[in-house]
């Protein structure tokens, strides 16, 4: 009944009631209502509908014809609203789940992501989080996840790319390692501590390097130690085997509580950034959009 008034719930129970006890008065009391009261909801209805439902003679109340249809229906309607309401307070598993897959990349998975995830679950109990880091796949096959967290240049084919942050990439080692000696100014001189590269093919380190105006040569003569992920390199530099470049929301808190040292007065900010992805045409979909109101409310936190 799309663009058509309808009597509200008050009127309805105020009508059932009057139209059971036949008494104005009893029926208030039914329902902790003045008499007076429920004599107005009853006439809003009867002009709301354009009928009387109610004779009233000698102040007894009997039925009209339509009275009688209406009270029936309406009786039935309470009592499957009642049913209804009270299945759902009571039935914990009456709500239907709704999943979402997620995909981000290892490192922000462990490191941000999912520390946070109980608050999620606890105001959004309805959804359930499919968490996943096979990031490659995004661009390979978009139905693999409906939901995306990515670090990258916002060009991913068939999704909608969202940006959320930029990130300041930190040359870090430990207390232990950098003792007696001292944090370099210029990037160009991280190049001289005991090095921790990342080996990806998107390298972090590499990227750091281009930046202080090193070619890919002499990259490639920087000793060190190899690993891929964040992760990796993030244990490494707590276990004192040097100096490696690390996203600041990795390592803000190490920094701030001094189990990590800012190893160069020189950041770095590069053009990529934080994206959230999701297919356009689905961004009304419940947990999608549910999902991304709350990520939001963390983007400057991330």
């Amino acid at each position: 009944m799309r663009g058509k008034k309808l009597p509200s719930i008050i009127s309805l129970q105020c009508f059932d009631a009057v139209a059971h006890h036949l008494n104005m008065t009893y029926a208030g009391a039914s329902l902790h209502l003045t008499q007076s009261a429920v004599s107005r909801q009853i006439k809003n209805i009867e002009a709301l509908i354009g009928r009387k439902l109610f004779y009233r003679q000698d102040n007894q109340l009997t039925l009209t014809p339509v009275g009688e249809q209406y009270a029936e229906e309406v009786h039935k309607i309470l009592n499957n609203l009642n049913a209804v309401t009270q299945k759902i307070s009571s039935n914990t598993d009456y709500t239907k789940k709704v999943k979402l897959k997620v995909v981000t990349e290892p490192t922000f998975a462990i490191a941000w992501l999912m520390p946070k995830l109980k608050e999620f679950y606890v105001n959004y109990p309805d959804i359930e989080i499919d968490l996943g880091t096979d990031f490659e796949a995004v661009a390979r096959n978009t139905r693999r996840c409906d939901f995306a967290i990515l670090w990258g240049d916002g060009e991913w084919p068939h999704y909608y790319a969202e940006p959320l942050r930029s990130d300041t990439y930190l040359a870090v080692c430990s207390p232990k390692y950098l003792r007696g000696r001292k944090p370099v100014k210029t990037m160009r001189e991280v190049a001289n501590f005991d090095f921790i590269h990342q080996s990806n093919v998107i390298s972090t380190t590499d990227k750091w390097f281009l930046e202080a105006g090193l070619t890919q040569k002499e990259i490639s003569l920087i000793g060190g130690q190899y690993f891929d992920h964040f992760i990796y390199l993030l244990q490494a530099v707590k276990n004192n085997m040097g100096v490696s470049i690390l996203p600041e929301y990795l390592v803000q808190d190490d920094v701030l509580n001094g189990n990590l040292i800012v190893a160069c007065e020189q950041t770095y900010t590069p053009e990529h950034k934080f994206y959230a992805l999701y297919d356009e045409e689905r961004q009304e979909d419940y947990a999608i959009r549910q999902f991304r109101k709350w990520l939001l409310t963390h983007k400057d936190d991330m």
